[in-house]
């Protein structure tokens, strides 16, 4: 077939791609195909948006002279900036294809599979056909290949740091580092490209050194600071620079557990909801902190609303405004109802759901809240019967439920019940089981609660009988 294309062009229409999932996980900016024809020479198609399900439409087309190489290297590749790129990005996949192969569809749209990534095979969706040259074929299609020193340090860099994500080789990531830094180094203050230089760092620092050191921790964060800064709001890469803070913050805030860490990444999540188109991958996968980013009927949306409804439950603790606590109850409620009976995480939302009623009857003692919670639990306790692995928590919660209500209205059956609920929780802790000394401690104290509007010998003897235990076990 190639001597029959001797002189003669090749038409590529780029149609679309799918399970785009880039190696080290990172969120791209954009997925873009570079096909490579000479040495020096390639084709870049527009750079586009990553849609929520991992898929890209392009429908992008180039003329490419048959003879000018004996086969084609097409590549997928992930940008981080919208705006000027530093560097080729991450590579998504490789694969080399001869023109016999390229033309051995006809006229029709073929699937080109590239080799796996995280299991999954990226691939693209391609329609090829022979034409006849017309006038200057390539023209303005085809970048130059940049090799400078940054471009080359900042490729090595995500290719190091995606082989740390696979294999968790401290080596690779410390080469990585080692390249990002070098990168900063040629890129410093009032560079086009600083901005980029200190993203590309401080991604790599959060992904795998910080750990549990908090003050490197603060100085991942500070690079990310200094990113947004020079990327204001209407610069095309302060979406990338909001969520990358987002994320620092959060990580920041689940070693120490302060005000203000949930606080700026609220906030910041406010200004990030409007920047982010529907059904991008940002959108998508900034479900941990973002409900927006799912829109309804997305499957992740359950677990968007419940995180998201975190956020503001975390923050109603730090603040006390009710506003907060509200929010999060309408969140967990939707959460609960994208769940229906025989859903696997119903229990969890309906759990947390829970959780929030509680704290609201905590801070304004309306008791439809604390029948919301009893009956939230009561459901919970249906969820998990006899030999379920986690009927023990739904007997505690359930059993502390009806003791709060009995404080509040002294109902005899409300105590009643607390009181056989912790009973049937403590013949799941045996002697030997960790929470052993906390369940005794619990039926002690609702015994103890009966005892004083009854006045029955047994309930305070037995309570007294449980609390030595508890604390002889305390004690071990």
């Amino acid at each position: 077939m190639l001597g029959n294309l001797e002189g003669r062009y090749v038409r590529l229409e780029v149609i679309s791609g799918k399970n785009l999932y880039v190696p080290s996980e990172r969120i791209p900016a954009g997925i873009y195909i570079s096909i490579t024809v000479e040495s020096r020479r390639r084709w870049k198609s527009a750079t586009r948006s990553l849609s929520s399900e991992e898929s890209v439409a392009w429908g992008d087309t180039v003329t490419l002279s048959s003879h000018a190489s004996p086969a084609l290297s097409l590549e997928i590749r992930a940008s981080y900036e919208v705006d000027r790129m530093l560097g080729s990005g991450e590579v998504i996949g490789i694969i080399q294809m001869s023109w016999d192969e390229v033309l051995d569809h006809g006229d029709e749209a073929f699937e080109l599979s590239f080799p796996p990534v995280h299991g999954i095979c990226p691939s693209l969706t391609l329609k090829a056909a022979v034409v006849h040259p017309c006038g200057d074929q390539d023209g303005g299609l085809f970048d130059s290949i940049v090799d400078c020193e940054i471009a080359r340090d900042t490729d090595a860099g995500h290719a190091r740091f995606a082989e740390y994500r696979t294999s968790k080789t401290v080596s690779h990531l410390n080469d990585a580092v080692q390249h990002f830094q070098s990168v900063l180094d040629q890129c410093p203050v009032g560079h086009p490209d600083h901005a980029s230089a200190l993203t590309n760092l401080a991604y790599a620092r959060l992904g795998g050194y910080i750990q549990n050191d908090l003050e490197d921790i603060d100085t991942t964060t500070s690079l990310f600071r200094k990113a947004l800064a020079l990327r204001p709001q209407d610069h095309p890469d302060h979406a990338f620079s909001l969520y990358n803070l987002i994320r620092a913050l959060n990580w920041r805030y689940s070693k120490e557990p302060t005000a203000v860490y949930i606080h700026e990444s609220a906030q910041l999540c406010c200004k990030l909801l409007p920047l982010c188109p529907e059904g991008t991958y940002l959108r998508s996968i900034g479900v941990d902190i973002l409900l927006e980013l799912c829109p309804l009927g997305h499957q992740r949306r359950p677990r968007a609303l419940d995180k998201l409804s975190w956020v503001l439950f975390e923050r109603f603790t730090q603040r006390g405004s009710i506003d907060d606590i509200d929010e999060s109850i309408r969140l967990r409620r939707e959460a609960v109802s994208l769940c229906p009976e025989g859903h696997a995480d119903r229990d969890d939302y309906l759990n947390n759901l829970a959780c929030s009623l509680q704290s609201r009857f905590n801070h304004q003692g309306q008791y439809r809240d604390l029948n919301e919670v009893i009956s939230t639990h009561e459901e919970v306790l249906r969820l998990h019967p006899v030999g379920h692995e986690t009927r023990d928590i739904s007997l505690d919660h359930l059993g502390f439920a009806l003791l709060t209500c009995f404080n509040h209205r002294g109902v005899i059956d409300d105590i009643n019940r607390a009181i056989s609920l912790h009973r049937e929780e403590l013949t799941l802790h045996l002697s030997g089981h960790p929470r052993r000394d906390t369940t005794l401690a619990n039926l002690a104290l609702a015994l103890d609660t009966r005892y004083e509007k009854l006045h029955v010998d047994e309930d305070l003897n037995e309570a007294i009988d449980l609390y030595r235990e508890s604390l002889r076990l305390k004690r071990h």
